[in-house]
C-alpha cells in the first residue's frame, strides 16, 4: 500500500469520519480509521457499531491496499503536519509509514479484515432534500430530545411523514416538545423512524449551509444520509413513539408577538440571575405593550422589558429560562408568537404566519405569599 494524498483534503475528511470513532475499549479496532486505497481515490471510515461515517478524496495511488490506523493518534499527527502532502507506505503486515515533509513515523495498524461491517439494509422509503434546511430542521428540534434518564424513544428524533406531503421532525423530553416540518416529495413507502439525537446532531454538524440536496433513505433498522462523497450510516431506536398529537393544541386565551433578537438579548441577561437557581426559573408579566422578565437567586435580582404586541388577557407565567433561550435561539424568524391559557398550562411558540414550527413548553408554577 502506497500513496499520497494533500493535508488539507486529508483532515477535512478526517474531522467528518472520526465524529463516529468508537471511544470504547471493548473492541480495540474500532477506535481505528478505516483507510482504502484504490485508482486516484482514498476511502475513510469510522464506527462505533451505531453510526458510520464515510468518505472519499482524490489521492495518487502507486499501490492500492487497505489498513485500520489508529484513530487520534493519526488525526492528531495529520493536523500538525506543515508540507502540502503527506505520503503513506506499508513497511509491513502492520506498520505504515507516514512522510510529510521533515516530520517521518511509523504507526501501527490493524488489518483491514478485523473491521466490522455495518449490515447492508433494504430502503424502505427515501426523499431529497437540501442540505441547510434539513440542518435547520436538526438544530431547532434535537435540544428537545430527552436526555440518558428518559425513555430510549424520547432520546431521538421523531421522523414522520403524512399524508399531505411533510415531514415533521419532533422531540420532547417530558417538559417541553419541539415539532419543525417541510414539505418533501418521498419515494417508496412511507416508513416514520425514530434516529438517536447524537446521530441527528453529527449529521447537523457535517451538513453545510448550502443548497445542495442530499438523500435520505430508511429501512426498518437504519438512516443513511448521501452526500455524494460522504455517507452517514446509522442505527434507529426501536419502539413506538408517544402519541404526541394529544398534547398539542392551537387554542389560547392571550397571544404575544416579540422580535426574537429583542427577546434573546433580554433572556440572555435574566440568564445571568436565572441560572443561579435549581430550576432556572424566570417570570414574565405583561403590560399593555411590554413583556417583563424578571429573575431572582441567591445571587441577586434582575429586571428586564421588551417590546411586544399582545392581544387577549394577560397572564403572569414563569418558565425555565433555558427552555426559551433554546427557542430564541433556534428559531431564524422575525419575530416569534407566544400564546398562553392560564399561569399552569402549557405555552405554545409558533411562527408570526404559517405552521413551519411549533414548540411547546410546561410553566413553572409559581409560589404566592
Amino acid at each position: 500500500m502506497k500513496f499520497s494524498v494533500g493535508s488539507g483534503e486529508l483532515n477535512e475528511a478526517l474531522a467528518v469520519v472520526t465524529k463516529a470513532l468508537s471511544s470504547s475499549s471493548e473492541t480495540p479496532v474500532l477506535k481505528g480509521i478505516y483507510l482504502s486505497a484504490f485508482e486516484n481515490e482514498l476511502y475513510l471510515k469510522c464506527s462505533d457499531s451505531s453510526i458510520q461515517i464515510e468518505t472519499t478524496i482524490p489521492a495518487l495511488v502507486e499501490e492500492e491496499g487497505a489498513a485500520v490506523m489508529p484513530g487520534r493518534l493519526m488525526a492528531d499527527l495529520v493536523r500538525r503536519m506543515r508540507s502540502g502532502s503527506i505520503n503513506f507506505e506499508t513497511v509491513d503486515d502492520l506498520s505504515m509509514k507516514v512522510v510529510s515533509g521533515r516530520s517521518k513515523s511509523v504507526l501501527q495498524f490493524f488489518a483491514p479484515d478485523t473491521y466490522p461491517r455495518m449490515e447492508e439494509t433494504r430502503s424502505d422509503v427515501s426523499f431529497g432534500i437540501k442540505q441547510d434546511l434539513f440542518r435547520s430542521m436538526i438544530k431547532q428540534t434535537v435540544f428537545s430530545c430527552g436526555d440518558e434518564d428518559a425513555k430510549p424513544v424520547l432520546r431521538g428524533i421523531f421522523m414522520e411523514f403524512t399524508d399531505e406531503g411533510y415531514l415533521n421532525l419532533i422531540a420532547l423530553d417530558g417538559f417541553r416538545l419541539a415539532k419543525r416540518c417541510e414539505k418533501v416529495s418521498v419515494e417508496g413507502e412511507k416508513r416514520n423512524a425514530i434516529v438517536p439525537a447524537k446521530t441527528m446532531n453529527d449529521i447537523a454538524n457535517i451538513l453545510s449551509d448550502t443548497e445542495d440536496e442530499i438523500s435520505i433513505t430508511l429501512s426498518a433498522t437504519h438512516i443513511t444520509v448521501d452526500l455524494g462523497a460522504t455517507k452517514i450510516k446509522a442505527r434507529l431506536i426501536k419502539g413506538d413513539y408517544i402519541n404526541y398529537k394529544n398534547i398539542l393544541s392551537r387554542k389560547s386565551a392571550s397571544r404575544i408577538i416579540v422580535n426574537r433578537e429583542e427577546f434573546l438579548e433580554s433572556l440572555d441577561m435574566v440568564w445571568l440571575i436565572a441560572k443561579e437557581n435549581n430550576n432556572n426559573v424566570i417570570k414574565l408579566e405583561f403590560d399593555e405593550d411590554r413583556m417583563l422578565i424578571s429573575a431572582r437567586s441567591q445571587a441577586g435580582s434582575i429586571n428586564e422589558s421588551v417590546a411586544i404586541n399582545i392581544t387577549g388577557t394577560p397572564v403572569e407565567i414563569a418558565f425555565n429560562a433555558k427552555y426559551l433561550l433554546d427557542i430564541a435561539k433556534a428559531v431564524d424568524d422575525e419575530s416569534i408568537a407566544f400564546n398562553f391559557n392560564t399561569s399552569v398550562t402549557p405555552c405554545i411558540a409558533e411562527p408570526v404566519n404559517g405552521e413551519s414550527f411549533y414548540y411547546l413548553i410546561l410553566p413553572i408554577r409559581l409560589l404566592r405569599n
